[in-house]
C-alpha cells in the first residue's frame, strides 16, 4: 500500500497497532484480520477465496484502509472522520499501485498511464 500522509492538524494521528490483529505499522495483517484488504480489489480480505486470489498481503499503515485517500480527496465528515462510504462507491481501486483514485481523467502524475476513472 502507499505510505499514508504525515500527521498534521488536519489528519488523524497514526495508530501504531492495527485495531483488530494488533500488528505494528509496516507488518502484514493476520489472515483473520477484519481490517486487512485484498490488494487486488481494495475490499475486505477476510473471507475472500485465498485459492483463487493470489493478492499480496496487506500491511498495517497506521490509518484505516482508505482513510489516506479520503483525506487527500477532502472526503471527510469532519475532523478525523473520513467518508469511507463515498470512497467505496465513487473511487476506483488500482490493483497495481494498491490505492484508490478519484473518478475522472487521471494524469501521468497521478498514475503510470492515463486512464478514465469510473465508479466501481
Amino acid at each position: 500500500m502507499t505510505t499514508p500522509p504525515r500527521p498534521s492538524s488536519s489528519t488523524p494521528p497514526l495508530d501504531p497497532f492495527c485495531p483488530d490483529c494488533h500488528v505494528e505499522i509496516g507488518h502484514v495483517h493476520h489472515d483473520w484480520c477484519d481490517v486487512a484488504r485484498c490488494l487486488a480489489t481494495g475490499l475486505q480480505r477476510l473471507g475472500h477465496d485465498f485459492e483463487t486470489c493470489r493478492c499480496p498481503q496487506d500491511k498495517w499503515s497506521g490509518l484505516w484502509p482508505g482513510a489516506a485517500e479520503c483525506i487527500e480527496f477532502g472526503w471527510l465528515y469532519g475532523p478525523d472522520l473520513p467518508d469511507l462510504n463515498r470512497l467505496m462507491t465513487t473511487a476506483t481501486w488500482d490493483p497495481v499501485v494498491h490505492r484508490w483514485f478519484r473518478p475522472g481523467p487521471q494524469t501521468s502524475t497521478d498514475r503510470d498511464t492515463t486512464v478514465e476513472g469510473e465508479p466501481r
